[in-house]
């Protein structure tokens, strides 16, 4: 059980300063696809990827391959998962050019800026910087794309999309009902951009009349742009999905960094009231492709006046949970700043103490702030100049919070560090992610996938209580569109059922989504990795649960791709910390019982009093992992198209 044991540590092992200034535990951008095709015969000079100087870029509108781009003294093809390689602090330009002919078609030029400090070995972590046409209309407007409306930015980055969409191969029509889409430019589709009057330049885009300057290549092509909306439609999936991922925010450990170094590094979630009232929280959320959000919290209140009671805070008294407010909560896609992101707080958990209920019923909400670089919403401008070694221009982008009791009074303020630890693909290989309208009639697919996964606890946990059962099982669908959800009336009480399987009515509660799906790399294994958090009093003794997101894990759908059709099949769950080849047991860990334990495991000084210990408490104390298996629904068959 040591790997369950390693993973239960790990909530407090990433403390907030390797978060905000590493970025620990990025997602996987993995994507497997054929990189044969042609479209390399351009290739000058490409920077290797033993080359530390250099990070990958990925020029998403859906994937973009076969696109051209120079930075630097380098230059090149987008690769089959739509990648550039370019050195840091570089500009990356893309643009589309006949290798037989001077004429070119310029999309915009954009600098390269690693998403994680790269004192923190960017070259080595998969931490792509994730590019798409609003991120060139907005450089080459010099304005912000708030939304995709009649502004010269949206209108730039639209007309952009309709080109590149336009030019996709046609053997990949798009597909509306799944992310399996990727825009691929065949070489012998860039054969006619000599019939252009002239060259192709950034601002061409800026206004309509782009359709008619590129009309010679088109005819050539026999291919007409398609529409502003459908352009529109599309890019707006890519910004959404792009903004999807896990988001955490860890309780402030502060240990005199800040007057050891002279630096104030507002760290974590925190505040200090006029009634010298310390409070700080902890939180994690997941974003799904649809832009839905679910979450939960944990504050913690003490009058802790100096640093010492501030580091111990976390080990001698109990927490509130906190639920999120609205599934619209998060980030604005478009702003990248907080939306809406909102939490109820409760009563504290395990004690009948009269201070149990003074902030229950408050309402904790992130005020400022924006996401750095798609990563991190930083504290303090001093985080903000580490972290980008830039000084901070705009003080409304460093992350602030309140908290409002129900009578509208201020009971704290403060300021808040929040982390992307995860990102999301925004194109899953359809070699995996089968579903009817990816393949030919007669052929087999694959989701909606009806699946139920089993928690097994720890052997602790029995020990301790030899009465409570072993396991705890929860059906899920994982939908087309990559997110996944439960029943949101009584999850426990569907476990196998057919309306889990799409064949009954049920209250669709959101648990997660999928990050990433591709083959293995001899391609007779079919893996996805989920993200997955269990928020609610629904889920009983599992809310608080997170599967995939503080350790990784991949599911495996070989056992489901070639049985015929009707047949159920099987799929299992291990661990994906050490990449494909992993078979360690896929585990879970429960946040809040592990908070818990840090309180029942902690030995006071001699003559300190705290709070007792509950039965209860105790034994959350053995209940914070487990293994994980997963195995398709009863009722789950292969579908025919």
């Amino acid at each position: 059980m040591q790997k369950i044991y390693q993973a239960s540590k790990l909530p407090f092992a990433l403390t907030t300063l390797c978060l905000m200034l590493s970025a620990c535990g990025g997602g996987s951008n993995t994507i497997n696809e054929d990189p044969t095709g042609g479209g390399t015969g351009n290739v000058v000079s490409e920077c290797p990827t033993s080359n530390a100087t250099c990070v990958d870029v990925l020029f998403d509108d859906t994937p973009v391959v076969n696109l051209n781009y120079e930075c630097g003294t380098y230059r090149g093809l987008t690769t089959a998962t739509g990648v550039a390689r370019c050195p840091i602090d570089s500009n990356v330009t893309f643009f589309l050019k006949n290798p037989d002919n001077a004429r070119r078609v310029t999309l915009g030029t954009v600098a390269v800026k690693p998403v994680r400090n790269v004192i923190a070995a960017e070259a080595g972590s998969d931490s792509l910087i994730r590019i798409t046409t609003k991120d060139l209309a907005e450089a080459t407007t010099n304005t912000a794309i708030t939304a995709l409306d009649s502004t010269v930015g949206a209108t730039t980055a639209i007309n952009m999309s309709r080109l590149l969409q336009t030019l996709a191969r046609t053997s990949e029509p798009y597909v509306d009902s799944a992310p399996i889409n990727r825009v691929y430019i065949d070489t012998d589709v860039k054969t006619g951009i000599e019939k252009l009057e002239k060259d192709i330049v950034p601002a061409d885009f800026q206004s309509n009349e782009i359709v008619a300057k590129l009309q010679p290549w088109l005819e050539v092509q026999k291919r007409t742009l398609i529409s502003a909306d459908e352009a529109k439609r599309r890019l707006n999936k890519v910004v959404v999905t792009k903004n999807a991922g896990i988001f955490t925010a860890n309780p402030t450990l502060d240990v005199g960094f800040s007057s050891s170094f002279n630096v104030d590094l507002k760290l974590g979630v925190s505040s200090t009231n006029s009634n010298s009232t310390f409070a700080s929280m902890a939180m994690y959320s997941s974003v799904d492709r649809s832009g839905q959000n679910t979450g939960f919290g944990l504050q913690w209140v003490s009058n802790a006046t100096n640093l010492a009671d501030k580091y111990t805070i976390y080990l001698k008294n109990n927490f509130s949970k906190m639920s999120l407010t609205t599934p619209q909560a998060g980030f604005n896609p478009y702003t990248k700043r907080f939306s809406n992101f909102s939490f109820n707080v409760g009563p504290k958990t395990y004690t009948s103490s009269a201070d149990a209920n003074t902030y229950n019923g408050d309402v904790f909400s992130f005020a400022n702030g924006k996401l750095v670089r798609d990563v991190a919403v930083l504290g303090s401008s001093d985080v903000y100049e580490l972290y980008t070694n830039e000084a901070i221009k705009d003080r409304s982008e460093l992350g602030t919070w309140e908290q409002k009791s129900s009578l509208g009074a201020t009971n704290f303020s403060g300021t808040a560090t929040v982390s992307k630890v995860a990102s999301v693909n925004t194109y899953l290989d359809p070699a995996v992610w089968r579903v009817k309208d990816g393949v030919r009639t007669g052929e087999n697919y694959l989701f909606p996938l009806y699946m139920t996964l089993t928690l097994n606890y720890d052997k602790a946990y029995t020990d301790a209580c030899s009465t409570c059962a072993a396991s705890q099982t929860i059906p899920v669908a994982v939908l087309e569109n990559g997110d996944i959800i439960t029943d949101g009336d009584n999850t426990t009480a569907f476990a196998g059922s057919k309306a889990m399987c799409g064949e009954g009515g049920i209250t669709q509660k959101r648990i997660g989504t999928v990050r990433a799906a591709a083959p293995s790399g001899d391609g007779s294994q079919l893996f996805f990795n989920p993200s997955i958090l269990l928020a609610g009093s629904q889920f009983g003794a599992l809310d608080g649960t997170v599967i995939g997101i503080e350790s990784r894990i991949k599911i495996n759908l070989a056992g489901i791709r070639n049985v015929a059709t009707g047949q159920r099949g099987s799929i299992n769950a291990t661990s994906a910390d050490l990449g494909e080849s992993d078979q360690n047991p896929a585990i879970w860990t429960n946040l809040y019982n592990f908070f818990t334990s840090l309180r029942v495991n902690y030995q006071p000084a001699t003559n300190e009093t705290l709070v007792a210990i509950t039965p209860e408490q105790k034994l959350a104390a053995n209940q914070l992992a487990g293994t994980l298996q997963a195995n398709t629904s009863e009722c789950y068959k292969v579908y025919q198209k």
